[in-house]
């Protein structure tokens, strides 16, 4: 993957920020990253380049098109490969997996909320 010019793409995001009134957190609350990582990517000390699933996240966030954020990142659309896509994960298998320990922001979920959030998922049916 070519290297990142975190310079444009920081300042870019920045801009974007600004323009909305947001903070760093709000931004990153708002695109669905950390905080810590959004000001890492503003300031240009991001240990890495950022994926193209991560590009799209932050595009989707900001609402701008992941062309810009690509083309700022130096990467080209074919460049990303079919590992970018989304991936279907079974949110059952996930719940039921005891080596998993669910979070919603940073909170553990409880086993009697999962087995709810199941009975939900599943129109109120038991099993």
């Amino acid at each position: 993957m070519p290297e990142i010019n975190d310079s444009q793409l920081g300042d870019y995001i920045k801009n974007i920020l600004d323009k909305n009134k947001w903070s760093i957190r709000k931004g990153a609350l708002q695109i669905g990253v950390s905080a810590a990582y959004l000001s890492k990517l503003i300031n240009h000390k991001a240990d890495s380049n950022p994926k193209p699933a991560t590009l799209r996240k932050l595009a989707s966030g900001l609402h701008v098109s992941p062309e810009e954020l690509f083309e700022l990142a130096g990467i080209k659309l074919s460049d990303t490969s079919d590992s970018d896509k989304p991936e279907y994960v079974d949110l059952k298998e996930q719940i039921n997996d005891k080596k998993k320990i669910m979070t919603f922001e940073g909170r553990i979920i409880p086993d009697e909320d999962l087995e709810y959030m199941e009975r939900l998922l599943r129109g109120g049916k038991k099993d």
